[in-house]
């Protein structure tokens, strides 16, 4: 999801992700409610924007408690 924030569009997707695989990925995000596709642009919705959150911060607190 958070490649989504950075590359909005689809054809910026694909250039990132050769392979193709993020788009099977993000059918299944977009099946859970995380995230809407308009034409070639997806968007985060409100509770992927706040799954997102969580995940972040879930992550920093990992990292800190690894590293403490």
């Amino acid at each position: 999801m958070s490649l989504l924030v950075t590359h909005p569009n689809r054809t910026a997707l694909a250039r990132k992700a050769r392979d193709g695989s993020v788009f099977v990925a993000l059918s299944r995000l977009e099946r859970r409610g995380l995230i809407t596709r308009r034409r070639d642009t997806y968007r985060l919705t409100r509770r992927g924007r706040d799954e997102l959150k969580l995940v972040r911060a879930l992550a920093r607190l990992v990292l800190r408690t690894y590293l403490a």
